[in-house]
């Protein structure tokens, strides 16, 4: 904790006692996302929606993706009530543009890295 600790030298306290005050060490956990156009073939009766449909690093987008697949799903549901099968396909059709630009848009994400240096000013070796 206290190497991590030194990466964010000079910044508030209360901040860095989020890494300091802690218990347990810090865990390095990886970070997964499905490649940008990730689709599937349609499987009857079945469909993803939320992080299944288009699993990304985690900046904010991929709760708002949940909610509006939600929506959307909803919508679908609701404007073929009688067909299941219809309304699961125009649901995937609008999915899949906007899983892709979602996407698209995360790869375009600054780094860990990319972000310290914009707010220091410095480079970080070894992060």
């Amino acid at each position: 904790a206290a190497r991590i600790a030194r990466e964010y030298d000079g910044w508030a306290p209360e901040l860095t006692a989020l890494i300091t005050a802690g218990r347990t060490a810090p865990v390095l956990r990886p970070l997964h996302a499905l490649p940008v156009g990730h689709r599937w073939d349609r499987v009857p009766g079945v469909t993803l929606l939320g992080d299944a449909a288009h699993l990304s690093t985690p900046n904010g987008a991929g709760a708002n993706l949940a909610m509006q697949d939600g929506a959307e799903l909803g919508k679908a549901l609701a404007a073929h009530p009688d067909d299941i099968e219809t309304a699961l396909t125009a649901y995937e059709r609008a999915l899949f543009p906007r899983g892709a630009a979602a996407a698209a848009a995360v790869a375009h994400d600054p780094t860990p890295q990319e972000m310290i240096k914009f707010f220091t000013g410095r480079e970080q070796p070894g992060i």
